[in-house]
């Protein structure tokens, strides 16, 4: 009798954990009702119950988008500073714009033009049939000037440097001849010209050949230097590009020597605009005279160092003025050395991203005031994709992300681009239109 009390306990523990199933997964699924003894009740019941939010598979495109804080102005400023010994004897106003060929300053009241390149004068370009990067800069910019010098030795070509020509004893000017083979005769230019003698060369424009000869000698006592190749982006001063140098020097004010040298010109990468002036005339020249930037309008923005990898040069970007319209641009720099947002307080390394505007003339852009912006960067981009809303993937136990038709059954998913709430769909039951469970 009391085995028969006993045995039905472990049946209705049964069915207890199924009825708690059941109710898992009517919670879980949304669709799956547990149906028992009462099932067509149990059914209506949470029909009336649950509210089920639905979205519809869209194709859009899709984009991340980072926006920071940045600042309407000319660009980066940059230092230039004298190469030359002297006394500055003149400075242009805060806001002059100088282009091509325009004097920056002047030093013992000789003017320093602006020449546009990338490579600085480090040396003094004299000598026939010098070779390199920066003769390209002079050959460039006199050309960009209007002087006409003919025609450049091609690249791959051999050149045949020779030493400017210095007078003999007689006047004469020994072509290949050195100061140390006039030292070594015991005579100079100097008391050439003393003695009433010439100490001119000849016009470069009477020789403008000797230089590329290899058979262009000089006394055995100062052997001819050894050829030199010409390479790609490099220029050759040749006897036509002294004689344009000496008239741009005479047209310029300058002493027309056909020389040039380190101080005598700044190369910057373009047109400048004198953002302040850091010394005054009378001033050593040696030190920082002025700072320039840009003369085109452009953003500029501080970056994370750690947050470069989703900016690079050429993205596009969307910039908001301080009046709310916007304009479309693209980011031309980073600074490439990272500085700390504050020095004194320790702060985090920024690098320095350069906005150029793809129309810097436009209304907005030319009558809005310096000042603070906000900049869009798109980080990321797909185009014409499969999108839902975030909140329409299910996770699911074993991996990977599922969308939920409203009957309850189950789609499995590739994700791909997350943005602005939205997330990139794929799969082989996936297509445009398809109505989702969504919880958002």
């Amino acid at each position: 009798m009391r085995r028969n009390e006993a045995s039905p306990r472990p049946r209705r523990r049964l069915l207890l954990t199924v009825s708690g199933a059941s109710v898992v997964l009517a919670i879980t699924a949304g669709a799956v009702v547990w149906t028992g003894r009462h099932g067509q009740e149990s059914r209506a019941s949470a029909d009336e119950r649950v509210h089920v939010t639905t979205a519809v598979v869209e194709r859009a495109d899709l984009s991340d988008t980072l926006t920071l804080g940045g600042t309407l102005g000319h660009g980066r400023s940059r230092v230039v500073r004298s190469g030359k010994d002297g006394l500055v004897t003149w400075l242009p106003r805060i806001g002059a714009e100088v282009t091509r060929g325009g004097q920056l300053f002047r030093v013992n009241d000789n003017p320093v033009p602006l020449l546009y390149g990338s490579t600085p004068l480090y040396r003094t370009l004299r000598d026939e049939g010098t070779v390199g990067r920066d003769v390209k800069v002079l050959v460039d910019n006199l050309r960009k000037l209007g002087y006409d010098f003919g025609e450049q030795p091609e690249v791959g070509s051999w050149v045949r440097p020779r030493p400017a020509a210095t007078p003999t004893s007689d006047g004469a000017g020994a072509e290949g001849e050195t100061a140390s083979a006039d030292a070594a005769s015991g005579e100079s230019a100097e008391d050439e010209t003393a003695s009433g003698k010439s100490g001119q060369d000849a016009a470069p424009s009477a020789r403008p050949t000797a230089a590329y000869s290899a058979g262009a000698g000089s006394p055995a006592a100062s052997p001819s230097p050894a050829p030199v190749q010409v390479r790609r982006g490099e220029g050759v001063l040749t006897a036509g590009v002294i004689a344009a140098l000496k008239r741009w020097q005479s047209r310029t004010g300058a002493a027309a020597t056909g020389e040039l040298g380190p101080g005598d010109a700044i190369v910057l990468s373009g047109a400048v605009r004198v953002g302040g002036l850091l010394a005054e005339p009378g001033d050593a020249a040696g030190g920082d005279l002025l700072s320039v930037t840009s003369t085109v309008r452009q953003v500029t923005v501080p970056l994370k160092a750690d947050a470069t990898g989703s900016v690079r040069r050429g993205n596009k970007v969307t910039v908001t003025l301080p009046d709310n319209s916007t304009v479309r641009g693209h980011v031309t720099a980073l600074s490439s050395d990272a500085q700390s947002a504050d020095q004194n307080a320790g702060g985090e390394p920024q690098l320095t991203v350069t906005v150029g505007l793809d129309d810097p003339d436009a209304g907005p852009v030319r009558d809005a005031d310096s000042g603070s912006v906000r900049v869009g960067f798109t980080s990321a981009a797909k185009k014409d994709v499969l999108v839902v809303p975030v909140g329409a993937l299910l996770a699911l136990s074993e991996g990977g992300y599922a969308l939920q038709r409203p009957g309850g059954r189950l789609l499995p998913v590739e994700t791909g681009l997350f943005a602005k709430g939205r997330v990139e769909v794929s799969g082989p039951e996936i297509s445009e239109g398809l109505r989702v469970v969504t919880a958002s």
